[in-house]
C-alpha cells in the first residue's frame, strides 16, 4: 500500500508539473465548496467558532490572553510564510514589528495585552507584502474599529496574499519547469511504472489497446479482435459517407501505410471522438480534459460548416418557392456571402448558447437557422425599402430545412460526412511527419476562416482579444500559410507553444480548424518527447511481432529524421519522428 501512495503521488506532482507547463493560464485557486454543501457548514461553523472563543476570552473576567498570544503568533507565521529566503530586510522588520517575546513580557508585567496596538503594524506589514491589487481591501482594514472583526478580514486577506505568492512563483517557475518538464515527467512516469509492475499491474494496459486499434484500423488484413472504431473517424466508416462519395464523385481514398509515425496519429486523431466514459491511455490521462475539449471543438466546426452548406445549398436549390418571381433573379453570387455569414453567426450563438456540450443545444439551431434564411430573404428582398412587406418563409420550406438541419445535428447527413472526412484529411496532413510547405483548408471551411478573422479583429479592437499564447500558437498554422515544423530544438519549445486551456480562447477560434489542428500538433509533440520510448516498443511490438526486440531507450528516439532502421544488423528498432 505505501509503494501504492508514493507512485499516486509521483503521479500527482507529474500531473501538475505538466499543467504548469502545457497550460500558460494555470494558477491555484482557493477551493470553495458549494454553498449549501455539508463541507462549506463544517468549515463556516469551525471558523466562527474560532473568532467567537477569541471574543468571549476577551470579555471574561479574569481576561484570558492565551487566545491572544496564539493569535499573533499565527499572524506572524503567516507573514513570514510570505517573506522570500533572501528578503532579509522584510524578515527583520516582521519580528521587530511583531516581538511575541515582547508581547509574553508586556502580559507579565501588566496583566494585559492590548490587541488594538498591533492592528496598524499588521496592517502596515501586510503593505509591504502584498501586491499592488492587494492595497486597496489593505487599507480598508484600517476602518474596522473592533480589533477582533480587523484580524479576522486581515487572516481572509493573508490566504489571498498567499495564493497570490504560489501563482507568482509558478509565473516566474515556468520557463524553467519547462525546460526539464520532459525530462521529469519521464523519469515519474517510469516510477510509476515500476510500482505497477511491482504489485502485477500492467501501467500501460490501456495505451497498448489504444494504441494497437490505431494499427488495426491502418492494417485491416490483420484480425481485428472484434475491436472496432466507435467514432467512425476515419474515412469510409459509414454508409453517410459513402453516399457523400458517391455525390460528388470522389473513389476511396489510398491506404494509409501502418508506419510508426502513422499508427501514433491516427490514435491521436481517434482521441477526439473518444467517450470520456471509455478507459483512457495512462500517457494520456493528464490531457484528457484537454483532449475532450479539443473534441468538442473538431464537432462544432464539422458541424458548422455542414450547416452552412447545408443551408445555402438548399436556399439555392428552393430560390423559386422562396421569391417571387420578380425578385429571383437577384438570387446571385453577391448576395450568398451575406447568407453564408448570417448563417455562420446563428450556427455558432446555436452550437455554443453558453453550454460545453453541443447536444444540449444543438435542439435550438434548426429554428435559429431558419430564423436566419427569414431575415436574409427579407433584406434581399426589401433591398432598402422598408415599406415592403415582411416575407414569411412558406411552411414547406421551413420544415423541409428543418428536416436537414437536424440530420446535420444528427450527424446522418451525407454532407455532414464528406465535412467530417475532409476535417480529419486537413488534420492528417497538418500532423504528419513531413507535412507540405502550405495546406490550404479543405473546401466549405473557408466560411469559418472569415468568420474567425472578422471576430478576431472586432475583438481586439475592442481589447478583449484572445490570449497572446493561444494567438501564437493559431498563428503557426494559417489556411494558406506555411506549418511551422514542429521538430524544435528542445522540448521546451513544444511546452511553450501548446495553448491554454480551451476556457481562455475567445468563441472565434473555437470554430478554427487550423488552431485545431495547431493545439492538436503541439501536444502530440510534447507528448511523443515524453512518451516516445513506451510509445516506440508498443508500436515496436505491433509491426514486428514475431521477433523478440529490446525497448528503445530515449536515445533511439529522434524527434526530427525520417522513420528508419538503426542499421542492418539492429533492424529492429526505429526512430519515431515528430
Amino acid at each position: 500500500m505505501g509503494q501504492l501512495a508514493d507512485a499516486a503521488n509521483a503521479f500527482y506532482n507529474m500531473s501538475l508539473a505538466h499543467e504548469i507547463a502545457v497550460d500558460s493560464g494555470f494558477k491555484i485557486e482557493k477551493h470553495e465548496p458549494p454553498r449549501e454543501s455539508f463541507e462549506n457548514c463544517i468549515k463556516k461553523t469551525m471558523h466562527q467558532a474560532f473568532w467567537d472563543i477569541l471574543r468571549s476570552s476577551l470579555e471574561s473576567d479574569p481576561v484570558d490572553y492565551e487566545p491572544i498570544l496564539r493569535l499573533l503568533a499565527d499572524v506572524k507565521q503567516s507573514l513570514s510564510d510570505l517573506v522570500l529566503p533572501n528578503q532579509k530586510t522584510l524578515q527583520k522588520l516582521l519580528d521587530n514589528s511583531l516581538d511575541l517575546e515582547v508581547a509574553r513580557t508586556e502580559l507579565e508585567e501588566t496583566g494585559r495585552i492590548c490587541l488594538e496596538a498591533y492592528v496598524d503594524p499588521v496592517i502596515n506589514l501586510m503593505k509591504q507584502f502584498c501586491a499592488p491589487i492587494r492595497d486597496k481591501e489593505v487599507e480598508a482594514l484600517r476602518s474596522i474599529d473592533n480589533p477582533v472583526d480587523a484580524f479576522q478580514h486581515a487572516f481572509r486577506l493573508l490566504e489571498k496574499m498567499h495564493m497570490d505568492l504560489a501563482n507568482f512563483t509558478i509565473a516566474q517557475m515556468r520557463p524553467y519547469i519547462r525546460q526539464q518538464a520532459v525530462t521529469y515527467e519521464r523519469s515519474k512516469f517510469a516510477e510509476f511504472l515500476e510500482v505497477q509492475q511491482a504489485v502485477g499491474v500492467d501501467g500501460l494496459l490501456c495505451t497498448r489497446n489504444w494504441i494497437r486499434e490505431a494499427y488495426e484500423q491502418l492494417n485491416p488484413n490483420e484480425p481485428m479482435g472484434g475491436s472496432q472504431n466507435p467514432s467512425d473517424i476515419h474515412s469510409g466508416s459509414s454508409s453517410a459517407s459513402k453516399g457523400a462519395d458517391e455525390m460528388i464523385g470522389v473513389s476511396n481514398p489510398t491506404p494509409i501505410p501502418p508506419t510508426p509515425n502513422n499508427i501514433l496519429r491516427e490514435a491521436y486523431l481517434n482521441l477526439l471522438t473518444r467517450s470520456t466514459t471509455n478507459d483512457w491511455p495512462e500517457t494520456v490521462i493528464m490531457d484528457q480534459q484537454r483532449i475532450h475539449d479539443l473534441g468538442t471543438q473538431f464537432s462544432r466546426i464539422v458541424k458548422l460548416s455542414s450547416l452552412v452548406l447545408v443551408a445555402c445549398n438548399y436556399v439555392a436549390m428552393n430560390a423559386a418557392r422562396i421569391f417571387p418571381d420578380s425578385a429571383s433573379v437577384r438570387l446571385n453570387s453577391n448576395i450568398m456571402p451575406d447568407l453564408k455569414k448570417s448563417l455562420c453567426h446563428s450556427a455558432v450563438i446555436a452550437l455554443t448558447n453558453g453550454q460545453t456540450d453541443t447536444s444540449e443545444s444543438d435542439s435550438d439551431a434548426p429554428d435559429q437557422i431558419v430564423v436566419a434564411v427569414e431575415h436574409w430573404a427579407n433584406r434581399v428582398l426589401k433591398n432598402g425599402n422598408e415599406s415592403f412587406p415582411t416575407f414569411i418563409l412558406p411552411m414547406a420550406i421551413v420544415e423541409g430545412l428543418r428536416a436537414q438541419i437536424s440530420d446535420v445535428l444528427n450527424e446522418r447527413h451525407p454532407v455532414h460526412a464528406l465535412m467530417h472526412r475532409r476535417a480529419v484529411g486537413f488534420l492528417r496532413l497538418a500532423l504528419s511527419s513531413q507535412p507540405p510547405e502550405s495546406i490550404p483548408l479543405p473546401p466549405g471551411f473557408g466560411v469559418l476562416s472569415d468568420f474567425t478573422q472578422q471576430s478576431l479583429a472586432r475583438a481586439r479592437a475592442l481589447n478583449t482579444g484572445p490570449s497572446i499564447m493561444a494567438t501564437g500558437v493559431s498563428n503557426q498554422l494559417q489556411p494558406s500559410g506555411r506549418l511551422l515544423s514542429d521538430s524544435g530544438d528542445t522540448a521546451s519549445d513544444c511546452r511553450s507553444e501548446t495553448g491554454e486551456s480551451s476556457s481562455s480562447l475567445v468563441d472565434a477560434e473555437n470554430f478554427s480548424l487550423s488552431d485545431l489542428a495547431s493545439r492538436l500538433l503541439s501536444l502530440l509533440t510534447l507528448n511523443r518527447h515524453v512518451f516516445g520510448p513506451w510509445y516506440a516498443e508498443i508500436i515496436q511490438s505491433l509491426l514486428v511481432p514475431k521477433r523478440t526486440s529490446a525497448a528503445p531507450d530515449a536515445n533511439n528516439l529522434d524527434s526530427t529524421g525520417s522513420s528508419e532502421h538503426n542499421s542492418a544488423n539492429d533492424d529492429t528498432t526505429f526512430h519515431m519522428t515528430t
